[in-house]
């Protein structure tokens, strides 16, 4: 326990206590709407102290006097009426003019904190547009990331006529595997310096047709596809033509006949918008000469010279990490805003309305948020139900980009975001690198930290095309980053190895699907792939275990049946440190969301460790994200037995304490019943 000397008197943690995810000392929980008023509280035990002050920090920093009641100390204050986020601490004087201080844990920025002697870390509070929502359809819906030439060859013409157009406009280095069982190419081809994405599987529009019955098994409602614009790799973020489905995927009439057939199915598709850059080799920059339009490299008279910035023509301009293939776009141009957003034949327009939900914007940190709003609010205007998702590796509402906070959490820009800080932490909990009272911290944080109509819609992945997949990373703690490509090639699992990934994954799917948001399954996981980085975590789609994949649809066919797992309010448990807790219930005939909800109450728990826990779930405490309302509900009601959805083992629940013996390595959800 930390503590401050003062004189004769000690001060500790216990002495002095502000929980920020409790509605005891902060309402309302969670993020606030623009102008709302906020209530602040801090508890005092065992010492005297001669005033409290709440220190917010919005550019300028105000201070507000905390009033004792009796009880407690408390203020309030009203939140800016513009988009923004806070920063707080208290300030605690004692009689002499010794000062103390109170904040979050060092790392964090919520939950319950500490004393300081100096200026401590802050607690957060987001301030979001009132306006803001997201559709009903994503929240909670099962999101399949698909890298399109690895899924499925649908018709092996399509990629070999794909292929022809390329080596006639004299990309003859791009070459088609023979089998699909093949590694990819992952070294320079001969006569080059470096490896290539130019080797291609022939996965196609057909293939992924092929597939849908298999997703809709899986219970899959949005596709997120990566790059099928025309390029001349095989992951394509070096667009060459908005406009043109690449034609080693297919034709445009495929594409709609995709649109259509998942559409009957009840899914929705999203294409990644690579909007930051373009590839050399296109319509617009031109730098080979293989289109006939005037590109921007080719003369200064190009309409297409003004997209990008030239430091000495030709040759030098700015590029996307350097890399002089992905030359950048100046998103404050007219023409370029016109032609990819806003004009009445836009790329974002044409897109939506040849059937598309939405888009995931790749690496929209490097879009200002400016054009991230011109983006949603030309989406909305044609579909007010479609979607916009952000690629983001670290918090959304604290991530900063040269220097400058983001605002595309707020409400005015992204719908939504790749969560990675899930899947890193959820690995990392996974592995024993930290415990559940850690990751139970980092879960309640991120229900406390976003918007709840964004929490409700995170794009919660285990793997994607940039990560290493979840079953590698679970079987060895190995993740690539430190290895060679050669290194890579040549990764194997063992036996025990493959064992451990296996009942690892099994947990890693049941938090997934277990907690608000959007579980992502990339293409292949479900049927246990593996692989390191690029290119090894993108193989060709391949059955490795079937029983991984009856998990998954299992866990679907639960969230179908209950929806409180879609909507339902979160409490998160870490009872010993060991076992984690996943409650999520709809009482009073309402959801999250306060629409019109079947009471449900269900209870997921995770042991990843060696041992047997013996854990005591207390109903009747006070927790983390849960409203006052709702612990008084959960108390005034006559909680009778939990029964395993995976077994149908029952256990008698006492007073509101449920007893639970948690296997090693072993997951279970039960349905809590009461009455």
């Amino acid at each position: 326990m930390n503590e401050i000397h003062l004189g004769g008197m000690v001060v500790r943690d216990s002495n002095i206590v502000h929980e920020s995810a409790k509605e005891l000392y902060r309402k309302p929980l969670g993020a606030v709407k623009v102008g709302s008023e906020i209530s602040i509280a801090l508890s005092v035990f065992d010492i005297s102290v001669d005033s409290v002050e709440l220190m917010v920090v919005n550019g300028n920093q105000s201070a507000y006097r905390l009033i004792f009641d009796g009880e407690m100390y408390r203020t309030s204050f009203v939140a800016p009426h513009e988009m923004t986020v806070l920063w707080y601490w208290f300030r605690i004087k004692f009689s002499g003019g010794a000062v103390i201080y109170y904040g979050t844990e060092p790392g964090d920025n919520s939950g319950i904190g500490r004393v300081f002697s100096n200026t401590p870390p802050a607690f957060q509070i987001t301030v979001y547009d009132a306006s803001f929502r997201t559709p009903n359809w994503a929240k909670g819906a099962i999101l399949y990331q698909i890298f399109p030439d690895r899924l499925r060859r649908g018709n092996e013409e399509t990629a070999k006529g794909g292929l022809a157009y390329h080596h006639e406009k004299g990309r003859t280095n791009m070459h088609l595997h023979e089998r699909w069982d093949e590694l990819p190419d992952w070294k320079p081809v001969e006569g080059k310096s470096h490896y290539e994405p130019v080797d291609f599987f022939g996965g196609d529009i057909q293939g992924i047709r092929e597939e849908l019955p298999r997703l809709v098994q899986l219970g899959v409602k949005v596709i997120y596809l990566n790059p099928i614009f025309e390029a001349d790799s095989n992951h394509r973020y070096n667009t060459a033509d908005y406009l043109k489905i690449d034609p080693m995927l297919g034709t445009i009439d495929d594409f709609y006949e995709l649109v259509k057939d998942a559409k009957a199915l009840g899914i929705r598709i999203l294409l990644d918008g690579v909007f930051s850059h373009t590839g050399d080799d296109s319509i617009y920059f031109n730098r080979y000469e293989r289109y006939e339009t005037v590109g921007a490299y080719q003369s200064q008279s190009s309409p297409y010279y003004s997209w990008y910035r030239f430091h000495k023509f030709p040759n030098e301009y700015d590029c996307w990490w350097g890399f002089d293939t992905l030359p950048e776009v100046n998103e404050d141009n007219p023409f370029w805003n016109e032609f990819m957003i806003e004009g009445e034949e836009s790329v974002f327009r044409t897109w939506m309305q040849r059937g598309v939900a939405g888009y995931r914007l790749d690496v929209a940190d490097e879009l200002p948020d400016a054009t991230i709003e011109k983006m949603r609010a030309v989406m909305k205007s044609i579909n007010p139900d479609s979607f916009l998702l952000g690629e983001v590796w670290e918090d959304a509402t604290t991530k900063q980009s040269y220097n400058i906070g983001r605002s595309y959490a707020l409400g005015r820009g992204l719908d939504s975001v790749m969560n990675y800080p899930f899947s890193v932490r959820t690995t990392e909990f996974l592995l024993g690198k930290i415990d559940a009272f850690t990751y139970r911290r980092f879960l309640v944080s991120q229900n406390q930290n976003y918007p709840k109509e964004m929490v409700y819609s995170l794009m919660n992945l285990l793997s994607s095309h940039d990560s290493a997949r979840i079953r590698s990373v679970l079987a060895t703690g190995e993740n690539g980053r430190t290895l060679s490509r050669e290194k890579q090639a040549q990764f194997e699992l063992t036996e025990s190895a493959e064992a451990q990934g296996a009942a690892l994954q099994r947990l890693a799917v049941a938090i997934q699907f277990s907690i608000p948001g959007m579980p992502s399954i990339y293409y292949g996981d479900e049927v246990g792939m593996t692989g390191l980085l690029d290119p090894f975590n993108r193989m060709p789609f391949s059955v490795c275990d079937t029983k991984m994949q009856d998990w998954h649809i299992f866990l679907s066919g639960l969230r179908a049946t209950y929806p409180v797992l879609r909507s339902g309010h979160v409490i998160f448990y870490s009872t010993n440190g060991n076992v984690l807790g996943i409650l999520r219930y709809n009482l009073g005939g309402e959801d999250a969301f306060g629409s019109l909800a079947e009471e449900q109450v269900l209870l997921t728990l995770v042991n990843p460790t060696n041992e047997t826990h013996h854990i005591v779930i207390d109903l009747f405490a006070v927790k983390d994200c849960q409203e006052t309302r709702h612990r008084q509900m959960f108390c005034e009601m006559n909680w009778t037995k939990a029964k395993s959805l995976t077994t149908g083992s029952v256990i008698q629940i006492h007073e509101g304490l449920l007893d639970v013996e948690m296997p090693p390595t072993e997951t279970d959800i039960f349905e809590l019943i009461w009455g």
